[in-house]
């Protein structure tokens, strides 16, 4: 019974020995990852913008779609582009019909070109940025053309998984989602910031 106690009481002290030294053998792996991340986030950020370029997963690209396929009269899969969204009252679906239907009514005709493009940092207080690798929100003026008949729309969109931070160069790939299209003038019914 000594010795069954004695060899019990060894393998206990191993054990709180083991619980004490394990956390302390972690923290330089730890390290070493967070040195790693920081050294690999610069290399894959350029390779992620240009996978987004590749894959047209940029606002420019996003709203070339939207329109091409409004021009071409495939409203339901460009209204796929620009998604419904029940959270934001009946008045933002009324938004995606009637735009879609002033900009069908321009004919397969129609050309188009952005204006302005404006970026936004989504990160802590959004703000306007000249950076684009780390926007997670883009504002394009865009005009739209039918022969002499011009308008002018804003295209706000989400870059959805652009959860990165300014000083990171790490940033995912970003998937961006038209949110909001509204003729220039009116208020945004989504990102109302800075009006």
């Amino acid at each position: 019974m000594l010795i069954l106690s004695r060899w019990l009481g060894s393998r206990r002290r191993v054990f709180r020995y083991l619980l004490a030294v394990i956390p302390v053998l972690a923290i330089p792996f730890v390290v070493l990852g967070c040195l790693a991340v920081g050294i690999a986030a610069p290399l894959l950020a350029p390779a992620n913008r240009l996978v987004e370029r590749l894959i047209g997963e940029t606002p420019r690209a996003k709203v070339s779609s939207y329109l091409e396929l409004v021009a071409s009269g495939a409203r339901e899969e460009a209204l796929a582009l620009w998604p419904a969204d029940e959270g934001l009252g009946p008045e933002y679906e009324v938004r995606r019909q009637s735009v879609t239907t002033e900009l069908e009514e321009l004919g397969a005709e129609v050309s188009h070109r952005v204006l302005i493009t404006e970026w936004w940092s989504t990160c802590c207080e959004p703000h306007v940025i000249t950076d684009s690798r780390v926007a997670g929100f883009a504002r394009l003026w865009v005009e739209v053309s039918r022969g002499d008949e011009h308008r002018q729309y804003v295209f706000d969109l989400f870059g959805r998984g652009a959860s990165c931070w300014p000083g990171v160069e790490g940033c995912a790939v970003r998937r961006w989602q038209i949110v909001d299209v509204y003729p220039t003038g009116e208020e945004p019914l989504v990102w109302g910031w800075p009006y």
